[in-house]
């Protein structure tokens, strides 16, 4: 089963997998320039200089430390201290496995997407529980085995534990999007 999430304002922090996951929906008018667009051409993915999309780096590494902190609240863990924020273009092709990172938090936050794909999961952020077993019990009122899928549209912001593996599902013909990666340390 999968569960397909759009960024609210009004729910900042869902409970998945007993794990704390930051999913919300981020005011982007004073941190990324409103004619953001990614070129036509050029590898399916890349990193971009974020001075040609952001306009406040600052604003943007705030935005990532005060939603994993938020997430580090509620897992009763140490606060994060630092971000380090990196711009990246993603283009038809794009797709990443399963991994997971070593910091105690990742998050994205989508800058600019083309128009909407003929394909609802095509770029979306997809999180999984990578414990043993874990796929082998969804089941109804049990939360794992459950894929968590994120829509890719300007200002979707997702804070997770670093351990979850996280994927980006394959972009489809003539989608593109620029996205905010970030990592953090305590």
């Amino acid at each position: 089963m999968t569960t397909l999430l759009e960024a609210r304002n009004e729910a900042p922090v869902q409970f998945l997998w007993g794990t704390n996951v930051l999913v919300e929906e981020a005011e982007l008018q004073d941190i990324v320039r409103p004619d953001v667009r990614l070129s036509e051409t050029g590898p399916i993915c890349e990193d971009l200089d974020p001075a040609l999309f952001v306009t406040d780096q600052a604003a943007l590494e705030e935005m990532f430390l005060s939603g994993m902190n938020a997430v580090a609240r509620m897992d009763a863990a140490p606060p994060v201290a630092l971000v380090s924020v990196r711009v990246q273009g993603w283009r038809e092709g794009h797709g990443i496995p399963a991994a997971a990172d070593t910091s105690p938090y990742v998050g994205w936050c989508c800058l600019s997407a083309t128009a909407a794909p003929s394909t609802a999961e095509s770029g979306c952020l997809s999180l999984a529980d990578p414990r043993a077993g874990s796929d082998l019990t969804a089941m109804p009122g049990l939360p794992w085995g459950r894929q968590v899928l994120v829509r890719p549209v300007p200002g979707a912001l997702t804070i997770a534990p670093g351990w979850l593996t996280h994927s980006v599902v394959p972009i489809e013909h003539g989608q593109q999007l620029v996205v905010a990666v970030a990592t953090c340390s305590r």
